[in-house]
């Protein structure tokens, strides 16, 4: 069964910022600042450019923050959906890591 990555902001409702990607398009992840982590995603509508969502986190470095990410794939979970970030409900998967603002850029 596919599993599928899940990003939305705490205003979701009015301002749209969400996205849902299959783990399988994870390329990887990069630094954007000190407390910030942007995720490429194979594009969806296969374009060069990259998909990418990228977190401002409270409480871990970029890197903490990908050993984070890569535990959440190492679970053995039944869900097909890994939460990263659903601010309106407070839900996620992260234990350690609180994402304070989101950004999805498709391409």
């Amino acid at each position: 069964m596919e599993k599928y990555f899940y990003f939305g902001e705490a205003t979701v409702e009015t301002t749209g910022e969400s996205a849902m990607f299959p783990l399988s398009s994870l390329l990887g992840m990069t630094p954007s600042g000190a407390a910030g982590t942007k995720l490429h995603f194979a594009a969806r509508n296969g374009s060069l450019n990259d998909d990418t969502v990228e977190m401002e986190h409270a409480g871990k470095t970029p890197k903490e923050f990908a050993t984070e990410i890569a535990g959440i794939l190492q679970r053995n979970t039944r869900s097909p959906f890994l939460i990263v970030s659903d601010g309106g409900s407070g839900k996620h998967a992260l234990r350690h890591a609180k994402v304070t603002t989101l950004s999805v850029t498709t391409a």
